[in-house]
């Protein structure tokens, strides 16, 4: 079966068919991830510094959860969405554990040259040579951490602003689900009107309805159709 086979397979099941799988795989992952928390905590009480695996698996846990959630609320599209803005914060993790790899090799170097330098039968030729790779590793290993720094401050930055994210966009898709109902609301007492021939409420209903799609098209153009330019002019 090929993936547009796939995906037409997909589109044709039914909405609570999907809901269910969708459910199915987040708890998984829940599962997965807890699994994983059990073994960094077990880790960490060993004498390990594994607090930033941890706060990535925690990051990742709280993030399945509000997933879970949505499903149950019905916004599980718009939560994927938000979703993709932090795709890079694993990626980012396992940089982090690359360069903690580095700086350690690095600190077990400048030890072992240090080391030597007390032995006794070293020539001032040896012995400068030791000490100018000594100062290149110690630059080395203070670039690795600058960038270890600037990683923890664009990982927490990503993660915030995702999670914002998701928070607004919920909050827009209940505002445009409340709209929707009440149009259809009005729609009804419209059907009525028309067949009373009330002109008063007609034109009553007729501005709340304009209104209404003024009100949405402002939630989903807050900055107007950039092809109609400036709606001020």
């Amino acid at each position: 079966m090929n993936e547009d086979d796939q995906n037409t397979e997909e589109s044709l099941k039914p909405s609570a068919e999907k809901t269910r799988e969708a459910r199915a795989a987040v708890r998984e992952a829940l599962r997965e991830q807890r699994v994983k928390l059990k073994e960094l905590r077990q880790g960490m009480k060993e004498g390990r510094d594994l607090s930033e695996d941890m706060d990535t698996c925690l990051g990742e846990i709280e993030l399945l959860q509000k997933e879970l959630q949505s499903i149950d609320e019905g916004g599980h599209v718009t939560f994927l969405e938000a979703k993709d803005l932090i795709a890079p914060k694993k990626g980012i993790s396992a940089k982090k554990s690359k360069l903690r790899e580095e700086m350690d090799g690095l600190k077990k170097e400048v030890a072992h040259l240090e080391a030597r330098l007390s032995m006794p039968n070293l020539t001032d030729e040896e012995r400068s040579r030791m000490l100018g790779s000594i100062s290149e590793k110690n630059d080395e290993a203070k670039g690795l951490e600058e960038e270890m720094e600037a990683l923890r401050n664009f990982d927490h930055t990503r993660f915030v602003e995702a999670r914002e994210e998701s928070k607004r966009s919920m909050e827009l898709e209940n505002v445009l689900e409340k709209i929707e109902s009440r149009k259809e609301e009005l729609n009804a007492e419209m059907f009525e009107a028309l067949e009373q021939v009330d002109e008063s409420l007609i034109e009553k209903l007729m501005l709340e309805l304009n209104s209404l799609k003024e009100e949405k098209r402002k939630l989903l153009e807050p900055d107007g159709d950039p092809l109609l330019g400036d709606p001020e002019e």
